[in-house]
């Protein structure tokens, strides 16, 4: 009896582990269909820098006068997907619920459009280069 509980448990497990990997790659692709451009990290350190960002959030970042978004997925596909205003606009536009009525407040308190991004980490803003995984290409 204990060995069939064990293995109805192992099976559960199993296929919440394989829906949750289907649904990452599903958003994982309507990023890319939105305009976002998919970098993988194909280097240790490349995979240490995507670990600094939060994983699997969308992440606001100004270069140059110019503002891009990262959304980090150091799990599933070890990749960072970038976009620009366009890009978040298009996916918003893609996930956005019902119109909410006029001074709609999220979880947070604050606006319903404001918790789907947040802003960089100074730190690591600091230390991307030009040309590194996580810079946005002009």
């Amino acid at each position: 009896m204990y060995r069939r509980h064990a293995c109805v448990l192992a099976l559960l497990v199993f296929g919440l582990l394989g829906a949750t990997a289907a649904a990452q790659e599903a958003r994982d692709m309507k990023l890319e269909d939105v305009g976002f451009i998919m970098r993988p990290a194909n280097t240790p350190a490349q995979i240490e820098r995507l670990k600094r960002l939060p994983a699997r959030k969308f992440v606001a970042r100004t270069k140059a006068g110019r503002r891009y978004y990262l959304y980090a997925d150091p799990d599933y596909c070890k990749c960072v997907f970038l976009g620009g205003d366009l890009a978040m606009r298009n996916y918003r536009d893609l996930i956005s619920p019902p119109p909410q009525p006029p001074m709609a407040l999220g979880p947070d308190g604050g606006p319903v459009a404001g918790a789907l991004i947040q802003e960089i980490d100074p730190g690591i803003d600091g230390a991307i280069a030009d040309g590194d995984i996580l810079d946005y290409p002009d």
